[in-house]
């Protein structure tokens, strides 16, 4: 390739799992078919790359390498081959220089012809042998890379600097003496990497690039992170290019994408590169071409349209919209592409245009550097500098109930030239929600020292600490939330002028994949959409009506697979809305955020009074708008399902991590909207403070959680995706009515610290739930929640808000109807489980203290049958039951335990209930836990 030729294509570049053999090679033929040219090899998990730059290839690993640069090369794509050495080379060592172009010189002999060193990510401090030879970090940087390009006979050669955005330059891009350095004395046929104003950037402008062109004298290349998501392991990023006008191809000698970790994920990011690829040439084309008027004029109306749409976006010639159409349209054919979990194709699928089909890939292990770093040190290092080990403990203390078992040891580097990973897996802790996600971290680290802590975010290029690709590792019983597909039915009067909710499609059966697709276990539901918000038209019947159909293991597939439609370019389309750039959601996806949000500040107006016409039209807005948000809830619980079903199994286990996230995410918040519209006595007591603009932890999945008013029960919401796709369907719902006898059922299966109780009161089968869960029910049955499994209740979460208060109605009106209901025993010694409760009834209760409910003022109760095993479930039964009692005003809530229910003490630790320590309790016999909301 020549110097003056403009690279563009895909870096591989992020911290994780690197992609493997074949993924790469589907790559180059995408690459090629889309008119892209360049692929930079430099997985920074790979150890040979940055870990372990000096060790040479073995002849397996050669041969591997040498087929990948061969494969590129027939598909017309430059393999550039990328080393890390920064994180502890010596500048003025001979020896290291002589293993630096021992290691490329070996690369070249396989065929490769265009270099790259990065010295992105690493400490500017240089040791005391390099300060006695080189002037500045920079001098050294430069008089290294000068010496390696030349070594090898002056290559296509790429050098990333440290300072590779606008944000790390120091000061600033024109008073920087790093850049200034770089660009005087680094040759000028070298190209110099750059992320933009940020190290992930928003826009990237035609003005900033000029500045730095003018300070590095050179064209430089664009190392793009917008799709990198290494950085938040609820992030997945399928939005198009953007921000980027094609105007800024005449500043560039380059533009490389680093994209998501997950390879399959890729598709939108890549199809659309090089649909700006081809719309910046038009740019080229035309700006040479301004003096010929007839070629002027015919390019004015090939383009003409689109320039005139594009005024207002500053895109140039390209077009972000129809950019997205187009890949869109192709993507969703991928979708129907017979694959296996491995990649291996089925049956052949015959797209309505030429393309190459990238192969999909199994389920792998994770290489997850969130337990490592990379500023200082190698993955197989002594230990961590004595900064960094005093930093990772502060970040340690700063840690309230952290479950130290979800983690693993730190792993070793893996070599992705090999077929089989090098790694077991590792699930990544819950993200720091106060660090900015633009800082990104990545990185390697000694093994023992950060078993149970968390590193600090250190800001880096490509990444962060908190490895995406990990979510499908170490997982939990499997379990999806969705929403049940039942038909919403709003009374709303034409004269509004307000457009009601259609009802929704029904009978969406779930296909079971019997060749190479993962096991089938449960998922969760979090019934968000009942036939009325208002509790006025609620039934039992409506409540269990759930028209999708879960199969039994032994139904035969062909009924499934008439019963699940495929994906469309509408399921597309909001997949990738859902999960759109990390500064953008989707159009959707905002407008249903602003609906939330209006709803929330709004549910007054559903139960104020109703006397005059405008009143009733507020109330019939807040029941419309509700629709909305409930029939988006019951849209993605399709694509959901129609995503589930696809023959693309390895497309599928990329993307259903973060999709049964959003799905369950969406539907809990979609279960609060309905609690809103069920209960009359609403407060606005809680408003959920604005967050800083950077603060985009989670995505859109975190701005849904945000809207539930628990920010501080993130715990909650950190859940693990199940390792095997399921279809089991379980429903989170208020309690009804005609639920009691199932609860009483849940109560008695479950009083025996947590174990089955029913032989312990074979005479009185409902005595245990009139004790534990019937006063509940009868006198606070606005803040009880069931979670059922098909029609069957399987769990239960029961609350009342004023704990002092609910108690003294207990008193005055359950106890009384019990003593009635069960006669004294006429004893007080030897008496059997039953009589003791039956006794208790008799007895004068005692007052819940005042240091108790000044703290945590609402009290609570939560089972759910041993069958589930799935936390996720638990969690998201508390995290509804939490967001009721903190909508009106509760600040916390408190739980009871018998001494010696050591299961149940244990139950509730696990969701964040700690022990309280206080003098004046109300019975010894009881341990209390308290949470605060």
């Amino acid at each position: 390739m020549m110097l003056n030729d403009f690279l563009c294509g895909v870096i591989e570049g992020f911290y994780g799992r690197p992609w493997t053999m074949e993924q790469r090679k589907d790559l180059f033929a995408l690459m090629s078919r889309l008119g892209l040219n360049t692929y930079m090899y430099a997985p920074k998990d790979d150890c040979k790359h940055r870990a372990f730059w000096r060790d040479l290839y073995s002849v397996e690993e050669a041969e591997h390498l040498t087929s990948l640069i061969d494969e590129a090369k027939e598909n017309n794509v430059t393999f550039v081959y990328a080393l890390s050495p920064g994180l502890d080379i010596t500048f003025s060592n001979s020896k290291e220089v002589t293993c630096l172009k021992r290691k490329l010189e070996q690369v070249s002999q396989f065929g490769c012809t265009a270099f790259a060193l990065l010295f992105d990510d690493i400490d500017k401090d240089m040791c005391v042998a390099d300060q006695e030879v080189y002037q500045s970090f920079s001098h050294a940087q430069v008089s290294i890379t000068n010496e390696v390009y030349q070594y090898l006979g002056q290559p296509t050669f790429l050098f990333c600097p440290t300072e590779y955005c606008t944000t790390r330059a120091d000061p600033d891009i024109q008073k920087s003496e790093y850049l200034t350095t770089v660009g005087n004395k680094l040759l000028p046929s070298i190209h110099v990497m750059w992320t933009g104003p940020k190290v992930v950037s928003k826009e990237i402008t035609v003005e900033s690039i000029k500045e730095l062109e003018a300070v590095l004298k050179r064209k430089p290349i664009i190392w793009d992170n917008i799709h990198a998501n290494d950085y938040d392991q609820k992030r997945l990023f399928l939005g198009p290019i953007q921000g980027r006008s094609t105007e800024l191809r005449d500043h560039l000698s380059g533009f490389l994408t680093n994209p998501n970790c997950e390879y399959n994920a890729n598709f939108m990011a890549i199809h659309t590169l090089g649909t700006w690829f081809r719309d910046s040439e038009k740019t080229t084309v035309r700006d040479s071409t301004a003096d010929n008027p007839t070629i002027s004029a015919e390019i004015k109306l090939e383009t003409e349209g689109e320039v005139l749409q594009n005024k207002r976006s500053s895109h140039g010639m390209y077009n972000p919209e129809l950019a997205t159409q187009a890949a869109i349209a192709e993507w969703v054919q991928l979708f129907g592409l017979a694959k296996d979990a491995s990649g291996k194709s089925l049956a052949p699928l015959v797209l309505s245009h030429p393309t190459v089909v990238p192969v999909p890939v199994p389920p792998m292990n994770s290489v997850n550097t969130c337990m490592a770093f990379t500023g200082t040190t190698n993955t197989f290092g002594p230990g961590l500098p004595e900064t960094v080990t005093e930093e990772l403990q502060k970040v340690k203390e700063t840690l309230v109930n952290f479950e130290a078992d979800t983690l693993t040891p730190p792993l070793l580097a893996v070599n992705s030239l090999l077929t089989a990973p090098l790694t077991a897996p590792l699930t990544a802790p819950p993200p720091d929600e106060t660090s900015e996600p633009m800082d990104c971290n990545g990185g390697a680290g000694g093994p023992a020292q950060i078993l149970n802590s968390v590193p600090p975010v250190i800001a880096t290029k490509e990444s962060s600490n908190l490895a995406t690709t990990s979510i499908v590792d170490k997982m939990v019983e499997p379990s999806s939330m969705q929403v049940d597909e039942v038909p919403m039915k709003l009374d709303v009067k034409p004269s509004t002028g307000l457009t009601p909710v259609l009802d929704a499609p029904a009978d969406l059966d779930m296909q079971v994949d019997s060749s190479g697709s993962p096991n089938v276990s449960g998922s969760l539901i979090v019934d968000s959409g009942s036939p009325n918000v208002s509790s006025e038209n609620m039934t039992a019947d409506d409540s269990h009506e759930d028209d999708s159909k879960v199969p039994e293991p032994g139904e035969p597939q062909e009924n499934e697979r008439h019963s699940v439609e495929p994906m469309r370019e509408e399921d597309v389309r909001l997949l990738v809305e859902l999960f759109y750039l990390p500064y953008e959601h989707g159009s959707k996806a905002v407008s249903m955020l602003q609906g939330v949000h209006w709803l929330k500040s709004n549910a007054y107006l559903l139960h104020q009074s109703k006397k005059t016409k405008e009143d009733k039209t507020k109330a019939e807005q807040w029941t419309v708008q509700a629709g909305h948000f409930l029939d988006f809830c019951q849209s993605v619980k399709r694509m959901h399902t129609r995503l589930l079903a696809i023959p693309n199994r390895s497309l599928l286990y990329d993307l259903y991590p973060y999709i049964w996230d959003m799905e369950g995410t969406v539907s809990m918040v979609g279960s609060y909207v309905k609690w809103l519209g069920c209960t009359k006595n609403h407060q606005d007591a809680f408003m959920s403070g604005s967050l800083e603009p950077w603060v985009f932890r989670g995505g859109l999945t975190g701005e849904f959680e945000r809207m539930l008013p628990i920010e501080g029960a993130a715990d909650l919401f950190y859940k693990p995706a199940p390792p095997d796709i399921s279809t089991k369907v379980y429903t989170i719902r208020p309690y009804l009515p005609a639920d009691e006898e199932a609860v009483y059922k849940v109560c008695r299966l479950t009083c025996d610290d947590g174990a089955d109780g029913t032989d312990i009161f074979p005479d009185h089968p409902v005595l245990i739930g009139d004790k534990l869960v019937g006063h509940f029910l009868v006198l606070s049955p606005e803040y009880c929640f069931v979670v059922a499994d098909d029609d069957e209740i399987v769990g239960y979460a029961v609350a009342a808000k004023e704990g002092k208060a609910f108690s003294k109605k207990v008193d005055i009106a359950w106890m009384s109807s019990m003593r009635e209901k069960y006669p004294h025993p006429g004893k007080t010694d030897d008496l059997s489980p039953a009589e003791e409760i039956i006794l208790g009834f008799h007895e004068s209760s005692k007052d819940v203290t005042e240091s108790l409910v000044a703290q945590f003022p609402s009290v609570l109760r939560m089972d759910i049958l041993p069958t589930v095993l799935d936390s996720g479930v638990t969690k998201n039964l508390l995290a509804c039951v939490l967001s009721a009692l903190k909508s009106n005003g509760s600040c916390g809530c408190h739980v009871q335990v018998l001494v010696g229910e050591r299961n149940q003490l244990e139950y509730y630790t696990k969701l964040g209930f700690f022990e309280l320590q206080k003098p004046d309790l109300v019975s010894e016999d009881c341990i209390y836990l308290g949470r605060a909301i």
